[in-house]
Formats: C-alpha cells, structure tokens, sequence
C-alpha cells in the first residue's frame, strides 16, 4: 500500500512539474513571438552611433528582471526593484560583447557592453 501511495504522488508532481513546463515554454514563445518586432526596432534606433552596428535579428532571450540592475533582493523600497525582479525582458545578442535589453512594460531599450 505504502508503494502505491508513493507511485501516485510521483505521478502528481510529474504531471504538475510537466504541464508547468509547458505552460511556461508556450507562454516565453508567445511573448516573444509578439514583442520581437518591437523590441528589435527600438534596438536598431539605439544602435545609431560609431562601431554600433549589430543585427538585432537573432533569437532574443526571455527574461524576468534585469540582472544589468544593480539592486539587492532585499531592497523593496529601491524604486527599481521591481524592474530587477518582476518585469519581463527581451534580451538580443548583438556579438561582441554587446547586447541589448528591452522592457516590455516600459517599451524603451538600453544597450549593455560586457
């Protein structure tokens, strides 16, 4: 009996762990199926300046919170931490060391060098 009882809550967290999967898969697709366009346009309006000429069409990345943002997890009343911690991101790879971040909320872009 004690095996059945633990087959079947292993069975519940890997139905639980695999529809999670799938949900956050199709919902970082459709993110960034609907904001590429707008992302990759306000990034090639930033990249207007000398030596700034990447191609913003390779996959963006997904990402909750910008890690570029230096506030700590326990600063809750930083006025940024929200956009550290919360808020969804598209980050392009530009090459060479350059890439640029877009705030879906916000709608604004910022072009990182690391």
């Amino acid at each position: 009996m004690r095996a059945l009882i633990l087959a079947l809550a292993l069975l519940a967290a890997l139905k639980i762990w695999t529809q999670d999967t799938f949900y956050r898969s199709a919902t970082e697709e459709a993110l960034i199926n609907a904001y590429r366009a707008r992302a990759a346009s306000a990034c090639a309006g930033l990249a207007s300046g000398p030596g700034l000429t990447p191609n913003w069409t390779a996959e963006p990345r997904f990402v909750v919170g910008n890690p570029a943002l230096k506030v700590h997890i326990w600063q809750f009343d930083h006025e940024q931490w929200n956009a550290r911690f919360r808020q969804p991101f598209l980050i392009f790879p530009g090459g060479s060391g350059i890439s640029c971040t877009y705030d879906i909320l916000a709608g604004t872009a910022e072009i990182v060098r690391s």
